[in-house]
C-alpha cells in the first residue's frame, strides 16, 4: 500500500493521439490531480498515498486524411484503435488495439480504472466486460455455440479494474461480439452529450442498454456534442463515481 497511486488508463477516440486527447480533457485531469493529491497532502485519499497517474497511450491504426470525413486539411489526422466502418458490426483491427491495451494493463498495472471517449468509450465497454468474474468461460460457451470471437488472449491475467467510464461510447452490433454484452456488463457509467451528432443517443444507447444498473445511477448527461464535458458540474460528478466505486 505504501506509495500505491490511483492509475487511470485514457482511451482516446478516433482521429486522436494520447497527447492530443490529454490535452483536450485538460480541465478534467486538473479536477482529478486536485481531488487525488500524492501524501501528504491532507485530503489525499487512504488508498491510493501515492498520489494519481493517468496512462495515455496512442491508437494502433495511423489514420490517413481520407479515413474521416471532417479531416481538417493540414492536421495530423491521428490514430484509431481500429478501422472505423459505418455499421457497427464487426471492426477490421479490433484485435490489434485490445492487445495493445492488455499488454500495457498488465506491464503498468493494478489500473484502478478505466476512461474511454468515443472509440475509447467503446473499448472501455469491453475492458469493462472483459475484467468480470466468469467472463472468460462465457466466451468459451459463446464461441462454441455460434462462433462468437475467443476470449482477448492479452487480457489473461489482467487484474480487475474498480471502475470504468464510457463516454459518447457505443457497442458492437456483430452478433460474434455478444459475449462481451450477455450477461450485461455490472458497472459502467455512461458520459454522454445531449447535442451530439456523432455517436447520436440511439447509438450510444446500444451500451446503455448493454449495462446494468438504474438510469438516473449510470447515465450523467452533459449539455454540450461529441465532448467529454470539463466543467466543474460534471467533473464533481465523475470524482464523486470513481471515489465511490474505489471504496465499494
Amino acid at each position: 500500500m505504501a506509495g500505491a497511486k490511483l492509475k487511470i488508463l485514457m482511451i482516446h477516440g478516433y482521429t486522436e493521439t494520447g497527447e492530443s486527447f490529454r490535452a483536450d480533457i485538460s480541465g478534467l485531469e486538473k479536477a482529478l490531480q486536485k481531488a487525488f493529491p500524492a501524501a501528504p497532502a491532507p485530503n489525499h485519499h487512504p488508498l491510493y498515498p501515492g498520489g494519481l497517474e493517468l496512462f495515455f497511450p496512442t491508437g494502433t491504426w495511423r489514420l490517413r486524411p481520407t479515413d474521416w470525413a471532417r479531416y481538417i486539411p493540414g492536421t495530423d489526422p491521428g490514430y484509431g484503435w481500429f478501422y472505423k466502418v459505418p455499421d457497427d458490426e464487426e471492426f477490421p483491427g479490433l484485435d490489434q488495439g485490445l492487445t495493445r491495451l492488455g499488454e500495457l494493463m498488465k506491464a503498468e498495472g493494478p489500473f484502478a480504472g478505466v476512461i474511454g471517449y468515443s472509440q475509447g468509450g467503446f473499448l472501455t465497454g469491453l475492458i469493462s466486460s472483459m475484467l468480470e468474474p466468469g467472463r472468460k468461460q462465457r466466451f468459451e460457451e459463446i464461441e462454441k455455440e455460434s462462433g462468437g470471437i475467443s476470449f482477448p488472449a492479452a487480457f489473461e491475467d489482467v487484474q480487475p479494474i474498480k471502475f470504468s467510464i464510457s463516454c459518447c461510447g457505443f457497442a458492437g452490433l456483430s452478433p460474434r461480439y455478444k459475449a462481451f454484452y450477455s450477461p450485461p456488463i455490472s458497472s459502467l457509467l455512461h458520459v454522454n452529450g445531449r447535442l451530439d451528432d456523432i455517436v447520436y443517443d440511439k447509438r450510444s444507447r446500444t451500451l446503455i442498454d448493454a449495462s446494468l444498473g438504474d438510469e438516473e445511477e449510470k447515465v450523467l448527461i452533459h449539455p454540450g456534442g461529441h465532448t467529454v464535458p470539463t466543467t466543474p458540474l460534471y467533473t464533481d460528478a465523475i470524482i464523486m463515481y470513481i471515489k465511490r466505486k474505489i471504496l465499494a
